[in-house]
């Protein structure tokens, strides 16, 4: 399959509404790993190398992230990540997947924990929460999006992180769409998902030849962040000529 009828097929949703994959590509989704393991201590073994892994990227950054150094690191043999993994490229989708993994583990945390009572708190809880689960991803989210981009089958696992994000999102913000002041609080619940989004996988994914927001604590972004939402959501505005 060519790229250009990857990408159509990626484009054609199924009847649930999200992206329908092509055969060869959904075979080759790490939704675990390259080579899943069955038993209980092979998955203990691979969840180890993951996080070995992941530490030299974080570590190293792209450049320094090689087999041998992720062996050397977990204290395996290089035969032994070549039997799981074909390539580091390979083995970087199953970080991402591991990485974005505690990510969802984490959205959902965010909306199971929620106890607001208005648009406020409500508000305060997710932003505070999310910003306090990207701090420790940060780092290899960056290396990994430095490193392999224009890969077909992580935006995928990337649009599927993002549409769990919004549903969460949507969850904490919707019981209180009494307090949104916009003419259309549906709309307004999903622009500000997407404006928080864009906000924090900017200060995430920036190249590392761009360290525009690097000056930014994430205090400050978090406190920005959650009163620039806050005045979206809750202010009057005054009625457009479209609306007329």
């Amino acid at each position: 399959m060519t790229e250009i009828a990857k990408k159509k097929a990626l484009a054609t949703p199924k009847s649930d509404g999200s992206p329908d994959l092509p055969k060869d590509v959904k075979g080759d989704l790490l939704v675990q790993y390259a080579n899943p393991a069955l038993q209980k201590r092979s998955q203990r073994s691979a969840e180890k190398l993951l996080d070995s892994a992941e530490t030299v990227l974080k570590r190293d950054g792209w450049e320094g992230f090689t087999i041998n150094a992720v062996a050397n690191e977990a204290g395996v043999s290089v035969g032994g990540i070549y039997r799981r993994f074909e390539n580091k490229e390979q083995l970087l989708r199953a970080i991402k997947d591991h990485v974005l993994q505690r990510s969802d583990a984490a959205q959902k945390a965010i909306a199971a924990s929620c106890e607001a009572t208005t648009l406020d708190q409500a508000v305060d809880h997710y932003v505070s929460r999310r910003v306090a689960a990207l701090r420790s991803a940060s780092s290899p989210l960056r290396q990994i999006f430095e490193g392999q981009q224009g890969d077909l089958v992580m935006e995928e696992r990337g649009r599927q992180s993002l549409n769990l994000g919004l549903r969460m999102f949507r969850s904490v913000i919707a019981p209180h769409r009494s307090q949104i002041m916009h003419p259309d609080p549906e709309l307004a619940i999903e622009m500000a998902f997407f404006m928080v989004t864009a906000i924090f996988m900017r200060r995430v994914r920036s190249p590392l030849c761009d360290s525009l927001l690097d000056h930014l604590d994430w205090d400050v972004i978090e406190a920005e962040v959650r009163d620039t939402i806050m005045l979206y959501l809750s202010q009057p505005r005054p009625v457009s000529s479209l609306e007329k």
